[in-house]
C-alpha cells in the first residue's frame, strides 16, 4: 500500500532525477558567434575538433561524452567542430582532425592532437578549469 509519505518522497526523488538531466552539459555544434561569446566571456571553453570517419576522435568523443557531467568539469562549455563541414574554422584554429582546446579567462591554455588516453584529454580539460 502507497502512503501519502512514500508518494511524496518518490515525487521528489523523481523531480530532482529531471532537475540533474536539465542540468547536464551537452556537447554542442560549433557555431562561431556562440564560442567565440563563450570564450571572451572567460569561463572555461573546450572544442574538439571531429570527423566521424576518425578513429581517434570517437575515442576522443567517448571521453568526453562520459566526462562532460563529471562534477570535477561543472562550468565547461564544449563545441564539437565538425572536421569535414567546417574547413575554415579548423583551417582558423590550425589544428588537424582529433584535436581538444581549453579556453580559459579568454585565451587559449592546452591543446592536444592525436592522444587517445582518456588521461590526455582530462589534461586539456584540467588546463580550462
Amino acid at each position: 500500500m502507497v502512503t501519502r509519505r512514500s508518494a511524496l518522497v518518490a515525487l521528489a526523488g523523481a523531480a530532482s532525477a529531471v532537475a540533474g538531466m536539465a542540468q547536464a552539459a551537452e556537447i554542442q555544434p560549433y557555431d562561431p558567434a556562440a564560442a567565440q561569446k563563450a570564450i571572451e566571456s572567460g569561463k572555461p571553453v573546450i572544442l574538439h575538433v571531429y570527423a566521424p570517419w576518425c578513429l581517434q576522435c570517437h575515442l576522443q568523443a567517448s571521453y568526453l561524452d562520459g566526462l562532460k557531467n563529471d562534477p570535477a568539469y561543472a562550468g565547461l562549455t564544449f563545441y564539437r567542430v565538425d572536421y569535414d563541414h567546417q574547413k575554415d574554422v579548423v583551417e582558423k584554429l590550425g589544428c588537424p582532425r582529433s584535436t581538444v582546446i581549453a579556453y580559459k579567462g579568454g585565451k587559449e591554455v592546452s591543446r592536444m592532437s592525436w592522444g587517445v588516453t582518456k588521461g590526455a584529454v582530462v589534461d586539456v580539460l584540467k588546463a580550462a578549469m
